[in-house]
Order: structure tokens, then C-alpha cells, then sequence
């Protein structure tokens, strides 16, 4: 760990020192990176980094945090929790939201990389709020994209995709590209998780719409990539664009794009990734019906005299196995099965080890904090500071937490259930607070549902209630929260939408609803919805609003139903 924490001030005209030329040199530095050569400006920075005196802590906090977010895209994952902690005391200490944003995102990654699910979200929660204290949008869809990464470590796929979506609205606004990037790309990669799961699953029509989505988010990713000039990023963007066709089958469409793949990652020496190519070169041999040639391509990578990491020693032993099955081998693949579980309990090992690393880390810097913090005549201030921050960070852990027990679909319908409404409300509450935003929200009950149970029976109740959920995803934006709060109450939170907005777009979801074909379910179905509306600028506790929409719904109800009424 660096020692600037526990150096004394100097003045900031420290002799000797070039600002203009430093700042140039930090500028081509982000340059080269944004081109992909990653490692190369990891250790330019470095050298700028012993270069750059102590007192000039702006600077200084800008570098620790560029290097905590490029040393991840080269596998250090350590080196950047230690610049990410160093680069948060100093954003701390001088008081400036950017720098503090960036540091806690490239932090959150950095968790979520180890599976420190809630560690992650926590931190980037935290990115959040110090992006939009600083009105900065780019920083803020980083951060949103940062909470994608978590959501997706905590096996939720489905938040991970509706965060990266939100954070990709923001950047295209932005006109961001690396983030932009980014967005589409981790996209595509949850996506992809999604294939996966469906596949264990079974379900062939969820499968579909996944390697769709796969692709569509994969082709876009490339597009930007090319358009970039990044060969790393072309390099990323294809490989997954490869998983996406071959996971649909499409052969003949991801030879080239395969070829490309090699091509790019062997010229450029990104040697993990020309592993994965030759990977894929076996899978795309196996699928079309040549699994002993595949066979030997992943036999070779495994003897090669580079011993792989066992991560990407995983990848080739689960490519062996399935090849090893495919061919008839069982015997063979029931060895490479063996080993693959043996893999995976080392790298849980590994993980473990460097979660403790990067706890220690943390520790020794605030524990270096606390050294600076006496020694400094403003020790006091910063004393309270700290403590404030710490309060605030306790409260969005325990908000974390409770999102991370709470973050359940309900089966029937697909949406959000009950538990998650009530652990996210309060948040999206505090949040509108915090922004100055206006927020909504909208109770939803069927009218007459029991009758609809005990004339056509539970089964249409069911498919009722499912379409009920698809008209409400098509009506509302992707980041309202949309929640089945009871059997036939539905919940939807419109963060930034006032009242009257709200009630006109409820209207249009009720037409929606009256107009919808539920004959088409069964004979003579009719379906009609009651909404009420409650909301305006907080402060109003969540509890307060929800009991407002509950008694606008009531009167709903009794103004003769099929109706929004708004508080």
C-alpha cells in the first residue's frame, strides 16, 4: 500500500513539479487505455503515480482511482481494492463527489468480481448517491452499471439486466462510449448467464428469448466496439457475440465472427482470451458433428506449458467434459466431471483468500486514516466526517441487506413479490428524496376477481393474473418497480412521475386492461381494474404514501370500480 496517507503536507507549489505536463501525461495515459492497452497505461500510471507529490491529493485521488478501475480488465483485482480504499480516503478528505464516485464503483466491481454479492451492492448503492450529489451522468450510469455487476454476483439476473438498462439510457444520453460499451456489453453477458439457466432449466421458450436477447445485445455491443477503434473491445464484444450464435445454433454465421475472435486475441497478446477462442473453436467443432477433432484442440491447451489459471482451467475441463459425453466417452468424461468439481472447490479456496485480502486492505487503510486524521490539524472535522459517513454507510448496508433477503420474483406472474416491495420502497422513497424527484405510486386490485375464481375456476384466475403482469410491463418504463403484493393486488413505484402524470398513464394501462382480449382465455371473461394513486415530492414516509394509494384504491371501489382515483 502506498504511504501517502501517512506523509506530511507539503506545500502545494512543490518545486520541481510540472502540473500541465503531468495532466498531459495523465491524459495520454487514459488515451492508451481507451485504445485497450490496458497494462501498458496501468504502468505509465504508476510511474506518474511515484512521480506525483503528496500534497497534490487531487491529482493524487485521480490516479488511485483511474488504477483502480483498469486493474480489473487486467486480472488484479487486490491492486485495485488497495488504489479504490486509498483513492476513497482521499475523496473523503478533500470533499468531492466525482472522485468519491469513482472510487466506490470501481470498489463495488471489484466485490462483485469476488462474489461479495452484498458488498458490492452496498458500494455501488453508495457510487449512486455520490454521482447524482455531483450531477454527473456518466458517473452515474458507471455506478448503475456497477450495481448490474452486483445484482448479477447475488444470482439475479433479471435486476442485473434491468440496472444495466438503465444505466445504458444514461450513457446514450450522455453520449459516454466507453460506459455505453460497456452497458451493452455486460448486457449481452447476463444475457448469456440467462441462456445458461434456461438450458439447466429446460424451458425451450425462455431459452429462446434469452439467446435472442443474447445476440441482439451482442451485436449491438460489437457495433459500438468497432466503432471505438478499441481492438480490446472488439476482442470482448465478438466473443460474446460467439457464445450468442452458438448457442442458437447458428454455425454458418459464427465461423467468421470465430475466426475474427482468434485472430484478434492472438495478434494482441490477450492471452486469456486466445484461450477462450481455441475454446470456442472446440465447441463449434463439436456442434457440428466433429467432437474427437474438438477433443484434441482442448487436450492441447491443457498440456500447453503454460500452466492456465484454474478459472480458465475450468472453462477447458467443462468444454473437455461435454465433449468427452458427447462423443460417447463416458468413463473419460466422468474423469473430466471429477476434476472440474475439484476445480471449483479451489477456486472457492481462492476466493476466500482474496476476499480476506481485500478486507485486510480496507482495514490498513483506514487504519492509516486514522494516523493521518491525529496528525492533521483538522483531525476533529474529519473525526466527524468519518462518522457521519460511517452512519450513512451502516444505513445503506442494512438497506442492502434487506434488498439482498428480499429479492425474490413471485412465481405466477414473474414480477416482484411482496417482501421485495416492501425492502425497495423505502429505498426508491430515500432515493427520490435525495434527487429532489417527485414519485408515485399506484395500488392495483382486480374487480371481482373472486367471482372470476368461482365461475371459471383458479386456472383462469392464474393466466388472469399473468397477462394482467405482461400489460403492466408493457405499460410502465423497465426501472418502475412492478410488484404482486397479494392475490389479486398488484404495486407499481413511478419514481420522477407526479401524481396527475401517473393517473394519466394508469388510465391508459386500465383502457389497456378493458380492452384487452380475455375472451381469448375463455368464453365471456371479462376483467376490469380499479387503481389508486398516491404520491407528490417526498418527504413522506414510504408507509404514509402506500396507506395514501390504499385509500385512494378504496375509493376507487366504491365510486363503482374500473376506475383510477388519485389522492
Amino acid at each position: 500500500m502506498s504511504d501517502l496517507l501517512d506523509l506530511p503536507e507539503l506545500p502545494a507549489d512543490h518545486p520541481g513539479f510540472d502540473a500541465e505536463a503531468f495532466d498531459r501525461a495523465c491524459a495520454a495515459q487514459r488515451r492508451q487505455a481507451a485504445a485497450g492497452a490496458y497494462e501498458a497505461s496501468c504502468m505509465a500510471l504508476e510511474a506518474l503515480l511515484a512521480a506525483c507529490p503528496p500534497a497534490e491529493q487531487r491529482r493524487r485521488a485521480d490516479l488511485l482511482a483511474l488504477l483502480a478501475h483498469q486493474y480489473p480488465r487486467i486480472g488484479k483485482l487486490t491492486a485495485s481494492t488497495r488504489y479504490a480504499t486509498e483513492a476513497l480516503t482521499l475523496a473523503e478528505r478533500l470533499g468531492d463527489d466525482v472522485l468519491l464516485a469513482d472510487a466506490l464503483t470501481s470498489q463495488s466491481y471489484v466485490y462483485g468480481q469476488l462474489l461479495m454479492g452484498r458488498e458490492a451492492l452496498e458500494y455501488g448503492m453508495k457510487a449512486l448517491s455520490a454521482a447524482r450529489r455531483a450531477d454527473d451522468p456518466v458517473r452515474e450510469a458507471w455506478a448503475l452499471n456497477r450495481v448490474g455487476v452486483a445484482y448479477s454476483s447475488l444470482e439475479n439476473p433479471v435486476q442485473a439486466c434491468a440496472s444495466t438498462e438503465q444505466a445504458l439510457e444514461i450513457a446514450t444520453r450522455a453520449e459516454a462510449a466507453e460506459v455505453r460499451f460497456s452497458c451493452q456489453n455486460n448486457l449481452a453477458y447476463f444475457w448469456l448467464r440467462r441462456v445458461e439457466d434456461a438450458k439447466h432449466l429446460g424451458d425451450a421458450a425462455t431459452l429462446a428469448q434469452a439467446v435472442a436477447s443474447a445476440r441482439a445485445t451482442a451485436e449491438q455491443a460489437t457495433a459500438l466496439a468497432r466503432h471505438s477503434g478499441s481492438p480490446f473491445q472488439v476482442t470482448v464484444a465478438v466473443s460474446n457475440l460467439v457464445n450468442a450464435l452458438l448457442a442458437g445454433g447458428l454455425l454458418d454465421e459464427a465461423l467468421p465472427l470465430l475466426n475474427e475472435f482468434g485472430h484478434l486475441a492472438h495478434d494482441h497478446g490477450y492471452r486469456t482470451l486466445a484461450v477462450e477462442a481455441d475454446v470456442q473453436r472446440a465447441v463449434f467443432l463439436r456442434l457440428k458433428g466433429e467432437p474427437l477433432q474438438a477433443a484434441r484442440i482442448l487436450q492441447a491447451l491443457l498440456q500447453a506449458a503454460v500452466e492456465p489459471p484454474p478459472k480458465l482451467r475450468r472453462l477447458l475441463v467443462r468444454s473437455l467434459y461435454e465433449t468427452q459425453k458427447a462423443c460417447g466417452q463416458h468413463r473419460e468424461a466422468l474423469g473430466w466431471l471429477e476434476e472440474l468439481v475439484g476445480l471449483e472447490r479451489q477456486i472457492r479456496r481462492d476466493n476466500l483468500v482474496l476476499q480476506t485480502e481485500v478486507i485486510l486492505i480496507r482495514d490498513q487503510v483506514a487504519q492509516a486514516q486514522a494516523r493521518a486524521d491525529s496528525a492533521t490539524a483538522d483531525a476533529r472535522r474529519e473525526r466527524a466526517r468519518a462518522a457521519h459517513l460511517e452512519n450513512e454507510q451502516q444505513r445503506l448496508r442494512e438497506h442492502a441487506n434487506a434488498l439482498d433477503r428480499a429479492a425474490h420474483e413471485d412465481v405466477l406472474t414473474g414480477l416482484h413479490n411482496r417482501r421485495h416491495a416492501e425492502f425497495a420502497l423505502p429505498l426508491l422513497v430515500e432515493g427520490a428524496r435525495v434527487a429532489g424527484q417527485v414519485i408515485s405510486i399506484a395500488a392495483l386490485d382486480v374487480d371481482h376477481f373472486k367471482k372470476i375464481n368461482d365461475t371459471h375456476g383458479h386456472a383462469v384466475g392464474d393466466a388472469v393474473l399473468q397477462q394482467l403482469a405482461q400489460l403492466l410491463r408493457h405499460r410502465l418504463r423497465s426501472a418502475d418497480l412492478m410488484a404482486r403484493v397479494g392475490g389479486e393486488e398488484f404495486l407499481a413505484v413511478l419514481v420522477g412521475i407526479a401524481p396527475q402524470q401517473a393517473a394519466e398513464i394508469c388510465e391508459r394501462l386500465r383502457l389497456a386492461v378493458a380492452e384487452h382480449d380475455w375472451a381469448a382465455i375463455t368464453p365471456g371473461l371479462v376483467v376490469r381494474v380499479s387503481i389508486g394513486i398516491a404520491g407528490g415530492p417526498p418527504p413522506q414516509p414510504a408507509d404514509v404514501l402506500l396507506g395514501r394509494a390504499d385509500r385512494a384504491l378504496y375509493a376507487a371501489k366504491r365510486g363503482g370500480r374500473n376506475r383510477v382515483h388519485v389522492d
